[in-house]
Order: C-alpha cells, then structure tokens, then sequence
C-alpha cells in the first residue's frame, strides 16, 4: 500500500514539474512573441517614418526645382541668343521634376543626384544673371554714347547749317556785289541821215547811251550786252531774235559786245527801227551776264 502511495507521489511530482515546465516555456515564448511583435511595431513605424522622409524630401526637392523654374523665368533680356539658353534651361527643370515624380525607389544616391542638378541650375543662374547685367549696363553705356551722338551730330549739323548759311549770305552777297551796274541812261532818236529828232513821223533808229559802274568785285572779261525796247502795246521791239534769261527764251531789240575791266565804261547800243512806231510810253532794259543791269523810261509824242 505504502508502495503504491509512492509511486503515485512520484507520478504526481513528474506532472507536477511537467506542468510547471510546459507553462515556463509557454511564458517564455509569450516573452518572445511579445519582444518580437514589440520590435515588428518599431521596425513599422521607423519604415513609416522613412517613407515620410523620403516623401518630404522628393516634395522639397520638388518645390525647389518649381521655385528655380520661377526664378528661370524672371531673367528678362532682350538678346535673343541667351533668351533662347534660358529657355532649354527651364525646359530641363521641367524635365527633372517629372523625373522626380516618377522615381519609385527613392535613396540616398538619387537624393544626391537631384542636388547636384539643383546645384548646377544655381550655378548656371548665377552666369545668366551676371551677363544680363552686363548686357544691360553695356545698354545703359551705349543708349548714353548714342544719346550723345545724336546730340553731337545735331550740334554738327546745327552748325554745319549756320555754315552754309552764313556761306550762302556771303556768296549772296558777293553776287550781287559783283553785278555790274548802269547808270545814265540816255535815249536820242535819229532820222534818216544819222541826225537827232523828236518828230515821231521821221525817227528811224533809237540811240540807247549809258555807262558801266566800275566794280572790282566782278569778274573782267567779254560780256554781251542785250537791249529791250518794250512799246506802249507791252511787245518788244525786235527782228525776231532771243536770248535766254532765267531759263526762258525772250525776245530781244539789239545787242552790243564789250570788254569790261572793272573800271567805269560807256557803251552805246543802237536800234534800226522797222515797225511803224507807236505813241506813247516806252521802256528801256539791259542785260548782261544773266542779269538785268539797268533799266529807263521814254516817250515818244507827236
């Protein structure tokens, strides 16, 4: 009986200890699971985190390539060359940012890629702003040596115009200066036989006498002299001969050819008369060199 006591305390301690073993290791790998689902939810969170990082950082990346464009776009110029290198530049930008959208596995190594290109954007920023303000200060230089020109060649051509007036005065001046002048005229009607008259009925030629004033302004040399006798009716007296006087042929009475040599001259000029003479108020003229020299009045009565 004792024996049987025994043994069935010895069963009873082995399930005992079997027991206490089974819960032990039951503890434990409740211990286990417990650390390892503890560090499974860490492990989540630090991959959430990451990916938060990583997502903050594509959108930073982002929104500095966006403000770079805008940056881009505010370089005004109006060389048309550098213009045209702005342009590819913000088309790259561009480029890169729908390239960044589309990156599926972000790192390290791609983050380090993108600023690098944001770096060589500021760069290249840089140069285009320093040349735009060089070309707008060489502007600023050339618009005021222009301004200048325009000043100098106003102020040239001002002068240049008080030049060629004064000059055209001058030669004026000298012009009429030099034109040889008459002075005494004198009219004598002859008859038949070469003797002065006053009868209307027997006058046959006109006797025109005057003088050239000595001037040393004009010019010596041969000249014609042209006379006109105009009759009351306005026609000339004439044989049907012209000359040219202010680019118009105009009929003339007679003329004479005389060596002036700047000295006072007296010349006389005769016309045969042919027509039938009219009564009334005559005028005299003379010519000379393109000029009309000198000029009287007659009458002839009965």
């Amino acid at each position: 009986m004792t024996e049987m006591n025994e043994i069935k305390r010895d069963k009873k301690d082995v399930t005992t200890k079997i027991l206490i073993g089974l819960v032990s290791l039951m503890l434990v790998a409740i211990a286990v699971m417990g650390y390892m689902l503890h560090d499974l939810s860490k492990r989540n969170k630090m991959a959430i985190g990451k990916t938060q990082d990583v997502t903050k950082e594509k959108d930073n990346l982002k929104q500095e390539l966006s403000l770079m464009y805008d940056d881009y776009s505010l370089l005004e110029t109006s060389n048309d060359s550098l213009n045209s290198e702005i342009e590819m530049e913000k088309e790259r930008i561009m480029s890169l940012i729908e390239e960044l959208e589309n990156v599926k596995n972000y790192s390290y190594n791609v983050q380090q890629k993108y600023e690098k290109e944001l770096a060589s954007l500021r760069t290249i920023m840089r140069h285009y702003v320093y040349q735009i303000d060089s070309l707008d200060q060489m502007n600023k230089i050339l618009i005021a040596e222009n301004i200048m020109v325009k000043q100098d060649h106003s102020r040239i051509k001002t002068e240049m115009d008080e030049v060629v007036e004064k000059n055209t005065e001058l030669e004026t001046t000298i012009e009429v200066a030099s034109v040889i002048k008459t002075s005494n005229i004198q009219i004598g009607f002859l008859n038949r036989r070469g003797k002065e008259t006053e009868k209307s009925t027997r006058i046959e030629k006109v006797k025109v006498s005057f003088n050239f004033v000595g001037n040393d302004l004009a010019e010596a040399g041969p000249r014609r002299v042209y006379l006109r006798i105009i009759r009351p009716d306005g026609y000339a007296m004439t044989k049907g001969q012209t000359f040219e006087f202010r680019e118009k042929q105009i009929a003339y009475s007679a003329y004479r050819d005389i060596i002036y040599n700047n000295k006072d001259l007296a010349v006389v000029i005769f016309y045969d008369i042919e027509e039938t003479v009219l009564l009334g108020k005559y005028t005299v003229e003379l010519f000379m060199s393109g000029e009309k020299v000198g000029q009287s009045v007659f009458s002839i009565e009965k």
